[in-house]
């Protein structure tokens, strides 16, 4: 197949897209002075049963961390940040509590932000994307995205985003460092559109190497993006990319 000339919104080649898993409070300390310097809008993941309230999920690297208030997620979504649905309880979806994890969570959460929340976020591993995938369209999803690292095209299934994750670095055996060019000239080349993910980018060290990168770090990749992707490169988070090639598919 030839390339396709200028596929995305204003003619664009290729578009990056970030999302911050779980939605904590110290993302307008860290990292939202970055993303108006670069001009690169946010997206955060959000636990149903936990906005505004300290993350309950012993054993987690964030466990106890602010999430982001109603008030404070409204803010954001002024600034041009989106939003999904990272599940009721972040438990792990599957088939037998997906009524309740995927189609419920998505009611309690548009309740509690008094918005709509039409994408749906994979908690935990890709082991709960087959009941995610099954129940997403009963709830009326858009999209659901994963954390199978790759870059999305125009033809990837909505139900089927990958997200490439922007970690300090990867765990045993591999041990890969952070690389702010990762998968940038891919999607170049497959005039595709990249969705990173992380959590709570810090100073000085991250939270978790394997889960998270530091501030530092995230403003290396938005400079790179910046840089590299010049003024072919759409900057948007990741509901107005599904509302846009939705609205695409209509067309045609």
């Amino acid at each position: 197949q030839g390339r396709l000339s200028m596929p995305w919104k204003d003619g664009k080649t290729w578009v990056y897209s970030i999302t911050y898993d779980e939605g904590c409070e110290d993302l307008l300390r860290y990292a939202l002075p970055l993303h108006r310097a670069y001009g690169v809008p946010g997206h955060v993941a959000l636990v149903a049963s936990q906005v505004g309230v300290p993350r309950d999920l012993p054993g987690s690297s964030y466990h106890g961390m602010m999430i982001l208030s109603k008030i404070q997620i409204a803010g954001l979504v002024r600034e041009g940040w989106g939003v999904s649905c990272h599940s009721m309880t972040h438990c792990g979806v599957t088939f037998e509590n997906a009524e309740r994890e995927v189609v419920a969570a998505r009611g309690v959460l548009e309740k509690t932000l008094d918005m709509p929340v039409p994408m749906f976020c994979v908690p935990g591993d890709n082991t709960g994307h087959p009941a995610s995938l099954e129940y997403a369209p009963k709830a009326g999803y858009t999209a659901i995205m994963t954390i199978y690292d790759r870059v999305n095209t125009r033809e990837t299934d909505l139900y089927h985003l990958g997200r490439v994750p922007l970690h300090t670095e990867y765990p045993a055996p591999f041990f890969s460092v952070y690389d702010p060019y990762k998968r940038i000239h891919q999607a170049i080349d497959m005039e595709g559109w990249i969705i990173d993910y992380c959590h709570c980018p810090m100073p000085g060290k991250p939270i978790h190497p394997a889960k998270d990168c530091t501030t530092r770090e995230l403003g290396r990749r938005f400079a790179t993006v910046r840089e590299i992707g010049g003024d072919q490169v759409w900057l948007a988070e990741p509901n107005e990319v599904v509302q846009w090639l939705l609205a695409q598919n209509s067309e045609s």
